[in-house]
């Protein structure tokens, strides 16, 4: 980490990391690499077994996706499905798994990906923002890299040509049956004070700051364990439901669930004023509000238009909230989107169409 104090060493600083980036990007193995995995999903392609999207085994992340196209088997992956020397799976299955679900056991992975030629992987990357290492291994060992976030999707790209998107992440906590079942959980009376419990990362000592600052003012606001997985769906909706407002301090520039778990509830986010840069952003409409530096001082000031917007809106406004969710931000429609860009990409590499492909995923909604 840099000791840099003034602005000009700042600079030169990020200018000297930079220039150490596009220098390693111009190695020659690069080139190699591309021509690779070329080939192999051009011969995947050829094999016609994946033409159609049908049977997926999904990644522990991904258990509670439902299919909304027919012909579509979902089939849920044991956590430690990687470590089982038993398991086999079809020719012409897909294997949809995001970076979670491979984590420590990343080279057992790498081994399963090479002896399982017939089988199309897809990876969902959800931390592509700042976890280099595993990001680019992944990509290097999948058939199809999908990143999370709009944040260095250049440079992953050199890991692996076949790239979809990015697809931003999506709810995954709570089924949408489930938000339907529980709909009267949104309709119940909501504490003014934001929700904004966040995992402790030591390497972002801004993001750090931040949190320290506003829990002074908020106590709902500040770190938290990662209790919520011990507790039931329910128990999680109520805890999501019971707040108006929630405080979203990211990692680096990416958009994390908790942005879309707080519209699913019907909820305004306060997001860093820096999103409004994002593609992301294009996904949110006109809902959250954004905070400046100052507003870590003092939040109340922003909560408070945040507290007023959703007043404003009124039951109405709850309800159209949680409907754009559904439609636009849950982790069904999101899979269903990369299913749809892998049948698409498949078929221009079979037949050798160079034209564009994908892109945004969901920004075309």
């Amino acid at each position: 980490m840099t000791t840099a104090k003034n602005p000009v060493e700042l600079i030169n600083a990020l200018a000297d990391l930079n220039k150490g980036i596009h220098e390693i990007l111009q190695d020659a193995y690069f080139d190699s690499l591309a021509m690779l995995k070329r080939s192999q999903i051009e011969k995947k392609a050829a094999s016609g077994l994946f033409g159609k999207v049908g049977k997926v085994y999904l990644g522990e992340h991904l258990k509670k996706c439902q299919p909304l196209a027919a012909g579509r088997e979902f089939i849920p992956l044991p956590p430690d499905f990687l470590t089982d020397p038993d398991l086999h799976f079809p020719p012409g299955s897909l294997l949809f798994l995001t970076n979670n679900d491979v984590g420590r056991n990343l080279p057992v992975y790498m081994e399963f990906y090479n002896r399982n030629p017939e089988v199309l992987f897809v990876i969902w990357d959800w931390d592509s923002q700042h976890w280099i290492q595993m990001s680019a291994m992944l990509a290097m060992n999948c058939d199809f890299y999908i990143s999370g976030t709009s944040e260095n999707a250049f440079l992953l790209s050199h890991f692996n040509p076949c790239v979809i998107g990015p697809v931003f992440i999506g709810v995954h906590q709570w089924t949408r049956k489930f938000v339907a079942d529980h709909f009267s959980v949104l309709l119940e009376a909501r504490s003014n004070e934001p929700l904004g419990p966040h995992a402790f990362y030591g390497n972002y000592q801004r993001r750090n700051r931040a949190l320290a600052t506003v829990t002074k003012t908020f106590p709902t606001v500040g770190f938290a364990s990662n209790d919520y997985k011990h507790k039931s769906d329910l128990d999680n909706f109520r805890e999501w439901a019971a707040h108006k407002t929630h405080w979203i301090a990211p990692v680096l520039g990416g958009v994390p669930i908790r942005v879309y778990n707080a519209l699913m509830v019907g909820g305004i986010p306060i997001v860093p004023s820096f999103y409004r840069n994002l593609p992301e952003v294009a996904l949110l409409g006109d809902i959250p509000l954004y905070y400046e530096v100052a507003d870590l001082i003092d939040p109340r000031a922003i909560n408070d238009q945040a507290v007023a917007r959703f007043d404003a809106a009124g039951q109405s406004g709850l309800i159209r909230r949680v409907a754009e969710a559904l439609d636009k931000h849950h982790i069904d429609n999101r899979c269903e989107q990369v299913f749809l860009a892998v049948e698409q990409f498949i078929a221009a590499i079979a037949s050798g169409d160079r034209s564009y492909q994908g892109g945004y995923l969901g920004l075309d909604q």
